[in-house]
């Protein structure tokens, strides 16, 4: 399983507090994403990378459209940025990272934070080949993402889910 924190130690260091600890992240995309990566990959045999790489982008985007739509900008949910992401838990903070592209993997800009307490639980649904990611706020707001395999998962919903 690879080390997400590491990386986010490694490339966003700046913009950890003095003391604080990256305790868990994951790497989350909108819904749909996962999917539509698979369906890209698996057509790449029949029209090349070109069009698989096509495929991904479009994949992307569809979602993130749907998302995008059904935002109002009130919740904090509905505040979450829309597509590929870092989420860290630090023994302060939720950081939010931005990856540009289903592909990477290293964060490249912090573009969202949340108070350890505007974070009350977290679950995960497992999927064929991808798990559901369920983050619940304190303004009884809710946020679906998908995430995928081999990832810390019971560590992630250990830490937002015990008591502060």
């Amino acid at each position: 399983m690879a080390d997400w924190s590491k990386l986010v130690r490694k490339h966003q260091s700046d913009v950890l507090e003095e003391g604080e600890k990256v305790l868990a992240t994951l790497i989350v995309n909108p819904p749909g994403a996962i999917k539509s990566a698979a369906i890209a990959g698996g057509l790449a045999g029949a029209i090349g990378s070109a069009g698989a790489v096509a495929g991904m982008r479009a994949g992307r985007t569809r979602p993130l459209s749907q998302i995008a739509d059904r935002q109002d900008s009130v919740t904090l949910a509905s505040r979450f940025p829309v597509g590929f992401m870092l989420v860290s838990i630090t023994n302060r903070r939720v950081l939010v990272f931005d990856r540009g592209s289903v592909q990477a993997k290293r964060p490249r800009h912090l573009v969202a934070v949340y108070p350890r307490e505007a974070v009350v639980a977290a679950r995960t649904r497992r999927k064929l080949v991808r798990r559901d990611l369920t983050i619940e706020f304190i303004d009884d707001s809710v946020l679906e993402l998908e995430a995928g395999m081999a990832q810390p998962f019971d560590e992630f919903e250990n830490l937002l889910n015990s008591p502060r």
